[in-house]
C-alpha cells in the first residue's frame, strides 16, 4: 500500500472575496509554488496589496494597479458514469463558461461503474495525475485518505470556499473529517438515508401488488414468485456488486464500508460487532440463497458489474435494494426511462457515511489545487455551472417548462433512453439544491429533503472517522477476504452455513480482531470526549 503522504503546496494568500477572485485576483495554479503554471506568489501579491495601500494614501487620483490574472489551468474530473454521445459539446461550453469564472478548462472524465474501482484504484498506486475524484464512504475513502491518496483541503476550503461554506449544512463538512481535518467535499443534499426498494411501478400495477403488506425484504417474495411466473424475460429481485439483501442491512459502517467493523444505527449500543458474525447478516444470506435456488435473482449476481439502473432501463429487471430519500424514485425514473415506485424499510438516520456518500476530493497528484477548489465552490453556488455539467444544455438536452425557470423537461421526441446527454450525476457533483427538477418529479422535493434530514435520527456515532493507519495492512488483508466470499453469499449461489464459516476463520487469520480492538478503541475515546 502506498505510504500515508501529505504532498505540500503554496497556497496563494487572496486579499478578496472569491467573488473577486472570479473576475482576476490572482492564485498561483500550481501546489508545488512552481511559477511555470503562472499566477503570483504570496510575497508579490502581498507587496501589490502594500503598493495599492501607499497609493490611495499619497494621492486621490493615483489608479489602483490591476489585479493579476489568473493563467488558464487544466483541470480533470473523474467520476463513476457512463460516457455521454455529447460529452465534449456540453465540455465545451462548461470550458467557455468557466473562462470568465476561474479561467480553467475542465476535462470531464467518467468511467463505467464496472471498471470504477479497478482504475481509480490503479490511477492512485500508480500516481497518475488528477485532480478532482469522486469518493464516498462506500468507496474506500477513509483507506484512501490513508493511503496519502488525497489532499488535507481544510484550508484550502477556507481560502477559497468560503461561499461554499454558506450555503452547505454545517453537518456535512464536520461529519467527513477524518482527525479533524477536511480530504472530501460532501455533494449537498439529503443529509439521511432509509434502506429499501426500488420496483417498477407498471409491474406493481399489473398485478395489483399491495406495497403496504411489505414490512421487511421478506415480504416481497410472494410478488418475486409472480414476476418469475409471468414475465419470463425479466430478474425479479437484480443483485450486483453494490445491490442485494447484505448491502442493504441497517449498520453504521462508521466512516467507510471497506473497513471489517459496524454499529447498529439505531439504538445506544456502543459494543463494535464483526458484522459477517451478525444475526442479520446470516438471516440475509440464508434469504438470498433461497431466492437464487428459486431462480428470483439473476445467475451472474456474484459477478456482474452492471449497474441495476442499466438493466432497469432496458426492462430487464422488476426490483433491487436501494438507498432511498425523498423523490429517489423519480430521480431514477429519469435515467431510466422506466416509472418507479420505492418502499422504505428502516426509519430515516444520519450516519458519518451519510455525510460522506458523495464527495469531491482533490489528488494529491494535481498540480492546481486552488483552482480546483475554486471549482468545487462553483459547483456548490453557481446555477449555471452546476446545471449545465448535470444537464446539458438548454435547447438540446433540456427544455424549460413553460412558466418556470427551475422546471425541465426533455425536448420533443427525447426520453432518458434516447436523449445524447443525461449522466445522472447530480447526487455526485456540487450542490443538489440548485438542480433544476423534471417536470416528472415532486415540485415539493427540496422541501422534502428538509423535512426528511429534520426526522432522521442520528447514529450515536455519529461524526466518528475511524483511523485506518495502524491496521492499514489487515485492512488491506481483510479487503482482499471481502472480495473473496462477500459476492458469493450476497449473490446466493453458494451455502450460507458452511461459507459464512469459512469467511470469519479467514477474516480471523487476516487480522480482523486487531481491527475492531482498535477501532473500538477510537470509538470508546471518541464517544468520551464528547462528555
Amino acid at each position: 500500500m502506498i505510504s500515508r503522504t501529505r504532498k505540500s503546496y503554496s497556497a496563494v494568500a487572496l486579499t478578496c472575496a472569491l467573488g473577486l477572485v472570479l473576475t482576476g485576483c490572482g492564485s498561483n495554479g500550481n501546489n508545488t509554488g512552481n511559477s511555470n503554471n503562472g499566477g503570483t506568489t504570496k510575497q508579490e501579491n502581498a507587496a501589490n496589496t502594500t503598493a495599492a495601500a501607499e497609493t490611495n494614501t499619497n494621492t486621490n487620483t493615483a489608479a489602483e494597479p490591476a489585479a493579476p490574472k489568473l493563467e488558464e489551468a487544466d483541470l480533470t474530473l473523474y467520476y463513476p458514469g457512463s460516457p455521454q454521445k455529447d460529452e465534449q459539446e456540453v465540455e465545451a461550453a462548461v470550458n467557455e463558461y468557466l473562462k470568465d469564472k476561474i479561467n480553467a478548462k475542465l476535462d470531464l472524465m467518467p468511467i463505467d461503474w464496472g471498471s470504477w474501482d479497478s482504475k481509480i484504484n490503479l490511477m492512485i498506486s500508480s500516481s497518475q495525475p488528477a485532480d478532482l475524484i469522486f469518493t464516498a464512504a462506500w468507496n474506500g475513502f477513509t483507506v484512501n485518505v490513508g493511503k496519502g491518496a488525497f489532499l488535507d483541503l481544510t484550508d484550502l476550503i477556507d481560502e477559497y470556499g468560503k461561499e461554499m461554506k454558506a450555503v452547505m449544512n454545517p453537518a456535512f463538512l464536520s461529519g467527513s473529517k477524518v482527525n479533524g481535518r477536511n480530504y472530501g467535499i460532501p455533494t449537498n443534499k439529503e443529509l439521511a438515508a432509509t434502506r429499501g426498494l426500488l420496483l417498477r411501478k407498471d409491474i406493481v400495477e399489473k398485478y395489483g401488488f399491495d406495497l403496504s403488506t411489505i414490512h421487511t425484504t421478506a415480504d416481497l417474495e410472494p410478488m418475486l414468485k409472480t414476476v418469475k411466473e409471468k414475465e419470463a424475460d425479466m430478474t425479479p429481485f437484480y443483485v450486483s456488486s453494490d445491490s442485494g439483501l447484505l448491502t442493504n442491512l441497517n449498520f453504521d459502517t462508521l466512516g467507510d464500508n471497506s473497513v471489517p467493523g459496524v454499529l447498529h444505527k439505531i439504538g445506544t449500543e456502543t459494543t463494535i460487532l464483526n458484522e459477517p458474525s451478525t444475526p442479520e447478516f446470516k438471516d440475509a444470506a440464508v434469504l438470498s440463497r433461497k431466492w437464487y435456488q428459486a431462480g428470483y435473482i439473476n445467475k451472474d449476481a456474484a459477478t456482474t458489474k452492471v449497474k441495476p439502473d442499466e438493466l432497469m432501463k432496458a426492462g430487464k429487471v422488476f426490483s433491487y435494494t436501494a438507498s432511498l430519500k425523498p423523490g429517489a424514485a423519480e430521480e431514477v425514473m429519469r435515467s431510466v426511462g422506466v416509472p418507479l415506485v420505492q418502499v422504505e424499510l428502516t426509519e430515516p438516520t444520519t450516519t458519518t457515511g451519510d455525510t460522506t456518500g458523495s464527495m469531491l476530493a482533490i489528488s494529491r497528484t494535481s498540480k492546481n489545487p486552488e483552482r480546483a477548489m475554486m471549482l468545487i465552490n462553483l459547483l456548490h453556488t453557481d446555477k449555471t455551472l452546476n446545471n449545465l455539467i448535470n444537464y446539458g444544455i438548454e435547447g438540446k438536452h433540456y427544455v424549460k417548462v413553460e412558466g418556470s425557470e427551475d422546471v425541465i423537461k426533455y425536448p420533443d421526441g427525447v426520453d432518458a433512453t434516447t436523449s445524447t446527454y443525461s449522466p445522472g450525476t447530480n447526487w455526485q457533483i456540487g450542490n443538489q439544491f440548485l438542480n433544476f427538477l423534471f417536470n416528472t418529479e415532486n415540485p415539493k422535493k427540496w422541501e422534502m429533503f428538509k423535512t426528511f434530514n429534520d426526522s432522521a435520527k442520528p447514529s450515536i456515532a455519529l461524526g466518528f472517522t475511524f483511523n485506518s493507519d495502524s491496521v492499514k495492512s489487515e485492512v488491506a488483508a481483510c479487503v482482499n477476504v471481502y472480495k473473496e466470499y462477500f459476492g458469493t453469499l450476497n449473490a446466493g449461489t453458494v451455502d450460507p452455513d458452511k461459507y459464512i464459516a469459512q469467511f470469519l476463520d479467514k477474516l480471523k487469520a487476516s487480522g480482523v480482531d486487531k481491527i475492531i480492538a482498535e477501532k473500538q478503541k477510537q470509538f470508546d475515546e471518541w464517544n468520551k470526549s464528547k462528555g
